[in-house]
């Protein structure tokens, strides 16, 4: 693999941020594609904002500059909301609409962003947005982030073939739920499933 591939996965504590960077990552070493992967800024156990960048080809470094991210996977809205400033025109944003409120909104003192209206503001300004409106119902709220990452590997120039993300999971997953983790993984990959595509 010669091009370099920018990723930045976010989301809040709880929702699977560290795991899925471990499974890109895990993957990528699979693959033999050379991988970096920056610390996890953020407070992965106790619901607060988290993300991690990952750098893939050649050259790779962890660290992730502003406007030079090819990738953000949005795990929490809000969350990939706040990494807009990494994307640039070329950029493609994949978010997942499971909401996870602040402290400032669950007590009354902000509102909630309008999300509707970033995805609109991110179809004006990038090359591609997939938002997932909705998960299936039979997917665990643990496994929701496999979901979006078939979702991601389907609808986006992922540089990961899914053979190795699949050998990834099972190896990764934790024991009794490699099935599980994979049927929510391939969910994601199915075609026929609904979701909001935008191009720029």
């Amino acid at each position: 693999m010669s091009k370099t591939t920018k990723i930045l996965v976010a989301g809040v504590g709880g929702q699977g941020v560290v795991f899925l960077t471990n499974l890109i990552v895990k993957s990528a070493m699979i693959a033999d594609i050379p991988v970096a992967t920056s610390e996890i800024h953020g407070l992965a156990q106790r619901g607060g904002s988290v993300t991690a960048g990952i750098t893939l080809g050649e050259n790779t470094y962890g660290f992730l500059e502003k406007g030079g991210i090819d990738l953000l996977i949005g795990l929490e809205p809000l969350e990939a909301q706040r990494c807009a400033s990494y994307l640039n025109k070329k950029s493609s944003v994949v978010i997942s609409n499971s909401r996870i409120f602040p402290y400032s909104v669950n007590s009354g003192h902000s509102p909630y962003p309008d999300i509707e209206k970033f995805v609109h503001f991110l179809e004006e300004n990038i090359t591609k947005v997939i938002y997932i409106t909705e998960t299936p119902a039979d997917i665990k709220t643990i496994l929701r982030n496999l979901y979006v990452l078939g979702r991601t590997v389907n609808e986006t120039e992922f540089p990961i073939q899914n053979e190795f993300i699949e050998k990834a999971i099972v190896e990764l997953a934790r024991e009794g739920f490699e099935e599980k983790s994979l049927a929510a993984y391939n969910l994601g990959l199915a075609k026929n499933q609904t979701l909001k595509t935008i191009h720029g």
